[in-house]
């Protein structure tokens, strides 16, 4: 099973997008939000950038979740970190982490948790959040690869604040124009026949509900980014083709998407484009060098 960003990725190397972009991020509508702390800059923090990112995905998966009496934080919590420090893989390969989830479970253990007064529960998203999140996202995957964990160091104060700060801001946005339904997109190889048994629809396969950083809200595909930068245009043509792929499923959570954006909680900035506004002949060029026929 390819990924978007290989099939991306194997059309720059052997075609090339034009100078601006297939998509081109001029056309996105820029809408920053002011909490008066501004852009957060990851030169200051002490973990990787892209660590940073996967924690604040994680964080804000866990910050949303509402605990009823019958739920078990355990296992709520370790299908937030395996959905977003992770991503989407292929039911068949689920077992290439097999400990993923009794180590996110085990994480979950030492979370607080905050009870109100209707009996429900939530995570509390403070300093031991931080540093346990961390911990999932540099941690897990080097024993895994099977590297040394034990020179992991833990979040500073700078990097902690920066991310409860872009959690919260990750929070407001999902109050604003959210809920939304984590989606994750793969094209299924034409010889893969368990991948097309397990739902693969004329080329590729959609995943509801384990993700990698996207959304679907109301009318738009959002893509969850925490980097420092804007979009670029390999971003967004990502997002175009996912929208795409969406439509084409037939699929009914695809029926009403119009849009594609990001939001980028490090930059507290929302970026929105209106697919109609993409040229026709960028459409066609997507669809048949990046899609491929066999989707048609």
């Amino acid at each position: 099973m390819t990924s978007v960003t290989q099939r991306i990725a194997q059309y720059n190397k052997e075609v090339g997008q034009r100078r601006c972009g297939l998509v081109n991020p001029k056309l996105l509508t820029v809408t920053q939000f002011d909490d008066g702390l501004g852009s957060l800059d990851h030169r200051v923090e002490n973990q990787h950038a892209g660590a940073i990112g996967m924690v604040v995905n994680y964080l804000s998966r866990l910050a949303d979740i509402r605990l009823g009496p019958d739920d078990s934080p355990l296992q709520l919590a370790s299908e937030a970190v395996c959905g977003s420090l992770f991503g989407t893989r292929r039911p068949r390969d689920s077992g290439t982490h097999a400990s993923t989830k009794e180590e996110a479970a085990h994480a979950a253990l030492n979370l607080n948790i905050l009870e109100h007064e209707d009996g429900s529960e939530t995570f509390v998203m403070d300093d031991d959040a931080v540093r346990i999140a961390c911990e999932l996202a540099v941690c897990d995957p080097a024993i895994h690869l099977g590297s040394d964990c034990s020179t992991l160091r833990a979040p500073d104060e700078t990097t902690t604040s920066h991310t409860l700060t872009m959690v919260e801001r990750s929070q407001h946005f999902f109050e604003d124009y959210g809920p939304g339904l984590d989606v994750g997109f793969f094209f299924v190889d034409e010889d893969d026949e368990e991948m097309r048994a397990d739902g693969g629809r004329g080329g590729y396969n959609i995943f509801f509900g384990d993700g990698d950083g996207e959304f679907l809200i109301e009318d738009t595909l959002w893509s969850f980014d925490a980097s420092a930068s804007r979009p670029n245009k390999d971003h967004l043509l990502q997002l175009l083709v996912h929208h795409l792929m969406g439509k084409q499923s037939g699929l009914p959570q695809f029926t009403t998407q119009t849009h594609i954006g990001v939001f980028n909680p490090r930059l507290n900035t929302m970026y929105r484009l209106t697919v109609d506004e993409i040229p026709d002949d960028v459409i066609e060029i997507v669809r048949r060098d990046i899609m491929g026929n066999a989707l048609w």
